[in-house]
């Protein structure tokens, strides 16, 4: 087999470009911190790292979600817990107020501080949240949950719907992020308070405007108390299943961080550079080029016109 001048130039000169080709990767490799460059490297590693990416972003949004699941149900606790401190003063002037010692002015004056606070339980049963949401209204969240019926009506209404908005936080978990204003603060009728003792009075403003006008006319009764303390007992219920839920989201997202740190862990022992080999073969590969370099030279000095 005869073997010309031009094609044992031509494969000096393909080993060079070889050679510069692995250089050039390794040299990309230890640039970049990856191993795996473009798929066609390791496709089944390639494989497995969109999935694990895929995962990790998922698991990623997921914390975003408990992030606004955290936000919406912290600010409800907040605003149950500040209703509950009004129910408190509201309780502690309805027990005065029930005090037989009092004259018709003084229950006049204890109604009419229940009033404001009354009125303080409504704006916060009217609420909003920093995108302007109104928070115990349900799914109907840019209606105003409760207004106050004009006479003839004298009660309340309630302008939102009964539904519980549910965020996923997990991959089989979802958790309610707020509660309806009805199952707070009560179901309203919109009617003015009915004279004589209680006929148990469900929402929370109807109860305290039913004693307030018993005050006002002097003829307390405990069965209004009574109304306005199982509101107060409903409120504080609530309260607790918002804790609950809180609790939960703690718990999923010390699940979701044990995750996250899994999954980068495996990522990086499958896409990340070995520094210390890849520096090694940075060195060899260099030493090969130069030497196919070298050899190169020579092979073109091989040509019978060089004998004569």
């Amino acid at each position: 087999m005869r073997i010309s001048t031009s094609w044992a130039q031509q494969l000096s000169l393909n080993s060079i470009l070889n050679q510069q080709v692995r250089l050039s990767q390794t040299q990309m490799q230890l640039s970049s911190g990856k191993k795996i460059l473009a798929p066609s490297d390791d496709p089944a590693a390639a494989a497995r790292v969109v999935d694990l990416n895929q995962n990790l972003n998922q698991t990623e949004q997921y914390q975003r979600n408990i992030d606004t699941a955290r936000q919406r149900l912290s600010l409800q606790d907040g605003l149950l817990q500040n209703a509950v401190d009004i129910f408190q003063q509201i309780n502690e002037l309805g027990i005065q107020g029930l005090n037989d010692t009092n004259s018709p002015s003084d229950r006049n004056a204890i109604a009419t501080e229940m009033e404001g606070l009354k009125d303080q339980l409504v704006a916060i049963a009217n609420s909003r949240n920093a995108n302007g949401e109104y928070v115990f209204a349900g799914f109907k969240s840019d209606t105003q949950p409760f207004e106050k019926v004009p006479a003839p009506g004298g009660g309340y209404a309630y302008g939102g719907d009964g539904n519980q908005r549910q965020i996923q936080i997990g991959t089989d978990r979802l958790v309610a992020d707020g509660n309806p204003g009805e199952s707070v603060f009560g179901v309203p009728t919109g009617a003015p308070p009915p004279a004589g003792p209680s006929p148990g009075i469900d929402n929370a403003f109807e109860a305290i405007d039913k004693f307030i006008a018993d005050l006002k006319s002097n003829a307390p009764e405990s069965s209004s108390l009574d109304d306005i303390k199982q509101s107060m007992e409903r409120i504080i219920n609530v309260q607790s299943s918002i804790g609950v839920r809180l609790n939960v989201l703690d718990q999923q997202e010390n699940m979701h961080a044990d995750q996250v740190l899994n999954i980068q862990t495996v990522l990086s022992g499958i896409e990340d550079v070995d520094y210390a080999d890849a520096i090694s073969r940075f060195s060899l590969q260099s030493t090969a080029l130069q030497a196919a370099q070298q050899a190169f030279v020579q092979v073109q000095k091989l040509s019978l016109f060089n004998l004569f």
